[in-house]
């Protein structure tokens, strides 16, 4: 309850303007280039508030992202992907609300035919503001959406409608990057998580890290008490778990390791036994249960496809009476998942792109809706 009055009392302090917030209003996922050598994303020499969205000098800190790039390959192809507004991201404490902006970025590289791809691995940065700062955020958007006559009414969270057609040359995309340079950089960035990628493309591993006075501070990453947490999935082809797992494995009742530990297991496991998993994978999803600040790193970037094969391959589940009571449910919006290959078991991305398509996962798309609804309310 204490956190709800704050929340509300918070949202009510932003000020009312013309524009009607949805899903693509609060997360952005910009277009990837058509050539490498395209320089309309961000990039670690684009500068904000400051200095550096981040500084070159922290990706020799964090883990390397990908084995089959040098630190500095990745660095030099590093782009921001994505970006998100939030007015109440739950730090430092679950109590307490903070005003920000994040980016999403990912190496990028040729792929077959020289179209441009993603590297699957990502980082994520953390910018906090004002409250002023956050309201002078929302008129400049509001002012954006009106010069470009932007139209998000009603459509799922997918790649930007308003630069989709011309992609990185947009004029519209450009000048909402200078929104985000305005307002993030180095001076407010505080906080730095990342995923990397191992093996033969079968093992992730992710860390947090805190900024402070600009260096890289490890976080502990919640229900593991850890500075990292793993997830391997050896399944070929990528349609099925094989020997998945993740190490240390979380601490709570909100789990599913049977599910993906083993395919041919899980499919014979008792409907009592998967029901409780698929609960997990509902409330991990329902971002009115669990936050960053109480939900360990991979839980939640593979609720989706755990839950994905889990009501491909066993309809016999009672799909209806676990969907209604656990997971989040939103007639203001259209959350269906647009991601062209939400069944593959070996895409965990939350925001951003798996070789060259788009991959968006329904924690963040239930986290959109209720941002939007959130500054809805406060018109």
């Amino acid at each position: 309850m204490k956190k709800l009055i704050l929340f509300l009392s918070t949202l009510l302090l932003v000020q009312a303007g013309e524009a009607r917030w949805n899903l693509n209003d609060v997360s952005y996922l910009f277009p990837l280039p058509k050539h490498l050598n395209d320089t309309e994303l961000l990039n670690l020499k684009s500068t904000g508030v400051g200095g550096p969205l981040i500084p070159r000098d922290f990706m020799f800190t964090i883990p390397p992202l990908t084995p089959v790039m040098t630190e500095d390959q990745v660095a030099d192809a590093m782009r921001v992907v994505g970006a998100r507004i939030d007015p109440c991201f739950p730090l430092p404490t679950p109590q307490s609300c903070q005003f920000q902006i994040r980016l999403v970025w990912q190496p990028l590289q040729p792929g077959p035919r020289n179209i441009v791809q993603t590297e699957d691995a990502a980082l994520h940065s953390f910018y906090v503001l004002t409250e002023g700062e956050f309201k002078n955020v929302l008129k400049d958007i509001e002012a954006w959406k009106t010069k470009f006559k932007v139209k998000t009414d009603g459509l799922p969270l997918q790649i930007h409608p308003v630069w989709a057609l011309d992609g990185t040359a947009s004029p519209a995309m450009a000048a909402f990057q200078k929104i985000i340079l305005k307002y993030a950089g180095l001076k407010n960035l505080s906080r730095v998580t990342v995923m990397v990628v191992r093996g033969a493309g079968d093992m992730w591993a992710f860390a947090g890290f805190e900024v402070v006075n600009q260096k890289l501070k490890v976080a502990k990453i919640p229900r593991v008490d850890r500075g990292s947490q793993a997830f391997i999935n050896f399944a070929v082809p990528a349609d099925h778990f094989l020997r998945g797992n993740i190490s240390p494995a979380p601490t709570g009742e909100d789990s599913f390791v049977k599910t993906i530990l083993d395919s041919n297991r899980a499919i014979k496991e008792t409907t009592t036994v998967l029901e409780k998993e698929l609960r997990a994978m509902y409330r991990i999803e329902n971002p009115h249960t669990f936050n960053p600040e109480n939900m360990d790193c991979v839980s939640c970037h593979v609720a989706q496809i755990a839950r994905v094969w889990l009501e491909n391959n066993r309809p016999d589940l009672r799909h209806t009476s676990v969907f209604d009571s656990n997971a989040y449910q939103n007639p203001r919006h259209d959350l269906s998942n647009v991601s062209p290959r939400i069944s593959h078991t070996q895409i965990i991305r939350a925001f951003g792109y798996f070789g060259p398509d788009e991959a968006i996962s329904q924690r963040v798309i239930n986290e959109s809706a209720a941002v939007a609804d959130a500054l809805n309310l406060s018109k």
